[in-house]
């Protein structure tokens, strides 16, 4: 995987003596409206955000638009420049975010890439896969930092759409989670996808996950602000175990997705079995989410083609009874830490595990 090497660099998009505009003029002019340029990179220090140019086929192509890179499924954008980030501020100060995109937020690790593949067979829409920005959003957040003005123009960029009868769809990498904060005060139409705590422990528990995981843990500084939210002590647990740090995870996903439909009733919820059992339920998810449907004579094969391959690269076979079996022999196999995973989320919830479910869970309605 190679990162994108910026072209050129623009002072001021006004300064049309400088030769480099030329290949970005048009798409500039254009940039409230068209996603044709999409930020990837933002370096506050040297007041810079970087963009790569894009087009419908680039982004199709692109299962994620998270990092660049040269294998399946990453940004296929190359030609790409700088701006001067107070430049974007001129073009879009007092504008908010266009309210045409819809957002699914997830904990990782739950078929949230299939998901949204099955979205993009059914609806007229622009889908972004784990933009990189939205993490700025988050770690601002995490980190108390107030940059109301830049979380707008982030998300006014992330807003864009090729026509009017097209739709953004949202999925931040779980990363980027706390930016619900800001999504739930602009009323963006919000599902949320989860999976049973057995089988988040169970996918955490092989292979790479249990760095992975690991990492997600500590990038959510979950040694001390996460257990305050959780309101646990980490005297009594061992916060080296993967399946501690995975129950202890996912109850912050549950906890705050609680918190917020108290008070909003604009987040559904979706358990990816429910999903996987019957994908067709996308045709009411989408309707509720807003988003427009489109002309797809191709949708059941594409669909079916989808469901038995790894959505992430399409690169082997992969489909639900594969998934189901390969996690029902890693509970088996760590059968005893799961259960003592699954008491900590109890007493954390109050709830029972096993029987969990959220109140506005869709097929619960």
């Amino acid at each position: 995987m190679s990162a994108l090497e910026s072209k050129f660099h623009i002072n001021n998009i006004n300064d049309f003596n400088d030769k480099n505009l030329r290949y970005v003029k048009k798409d500039l002019r254009n940039i409230k409206h068209s996603p044709n340029l999409f930020p990837y990179k933002i370096d506050l220090k040297k007041n810079k955000i970087y963009f790569v140019k894009m087009n419908k086929k680039k982004y199709k192509e692109s299962f994620f638009v998270l990092s660049p890179g040269e294998g399946p499924g990453y940004l296929k954008g190359k030609y790409c420049f700088s701006i001067n980030l107070s430049e974007l501020n001129k073009i879009f100060s007092g504008n908010e975010p266009i309210n045409n995109a819809a957002i699914i937020y997830n904990h990782g690790f739950c078929c949230s890439t299939l998901f949204c593949r099955v979205f993009e067979e059914y609806f007229n829409i622009l889908s972004l896969k784990e933009p990189p920005l939205l993490h700025q959003i988050s770690n601002s957040i995490k980190e108390d930092i107030e940059n109301d003005n830049l979380s707008n123009i982030i998300l006014y960029l992330h807003s864009r759409t090729y026509s009017n009868k097209q739709s953004v769809l949202i999925k931040p990498s779980d990363y980027a989670f706390d930016m619900i904060s800001i999504t739930e005060n602009l009323n963006i139409p919000t599902l949320f996808l989860y999976s049973p705590l057995d089988e988040y422990i169970a996918s955490c528990s092989e292979g790479k996950r249990p760095s992975w995981i690991k990492n997600r843990f500590n990038a959510a500084n979950i040694n001390q602000r996460l257990l305050n939210f959780l309101k646990v002590s980490d005297k009594d647990l061992d916060l080296k175990k993967t399946s501690i740090q995975s129950s202890l995870y996912w109850c912050y996903f549950i906890k705050k997705i609680k918190k917020y439909q108290l008070c909003n009733k604009n987040i559904i919820t979706v358990n990816c079995n429910t999903f996987l059992d019957d994908p067709s339920i996308i045709s009411n998810l989408g309707q509720y989410l807003k988003l427009n449907k489109k002309i797809n004579l191709m949708k059941n094969k594409n669909i079916s083609r989808l469901l038995n391959k790894y959505a992430k690269t399409d690169d082997y076979f992969y489909n639900k009874e594969i998934r189901r079996s390969n996690l029902s022999a890693i509970i088996k196999k760590n059968i005893e830490d799961i259960k003592e995973a699954e008491s900590i989320a109890e007493n954390i919830l109050k709830v029972n595990i096993e029987k969990f479910k959220f109140s506005n869970e869709y097929g619960k309605l």
